[in-house]
């Protein structure tokens, strides 16, 4: 019989070890998730107002009246103001008196009916 104690494995390699380990690994796990978890809603330790975005303003080129670049200014505010469904005639008379049709072969579209 004292042969039969010494041919026994050791605790960790039986079903019931094994279990036990997995239980206290599990159970450790859970708690430092938890730990994280409170540790994460803390508050932080030097709340104050959120810092304010940068924004930096849309600066447009004075260009010269009836160039290309004035011409494509016009077009991109055309198409800025179409996306926000309005159509300012003014500026369709300044693309007509600054002649980039003629001049680039640029075009704006048709009028919408209001």
């Amino acid at each position: 019989m004292a042969d039969q104690g010494s041919e026994r494995g050791s605790f960790w390699t039986s079903l019931p070890g094994i279990l036990t380990g997995a239980t206290a690994l599990i159970t450790a796990g859970g708690g430092l998730g938890g730990l994280a978890i409170w540790q994460h809603n803390k508050p932080s330790p030097t709340p104050g107002p959120a810092p304010a975005p940068i924004v930096n303003p849309v600066v447009k080129p004075d260009y010269p009246k009836g160039s290309r670049q004035w011409c494509d200014q016009k077009v991109a505010d055309w198409s800025a103001e179409m996306a926000n469904g309005t159509d300012d005639a003014a500026l369709r008379t300044a693309f007509r008196e600054g002649e980039c049709g003629k001049k680039y072969g640029l075009r704006l579209g048709k009028p919408q009916a209001k």
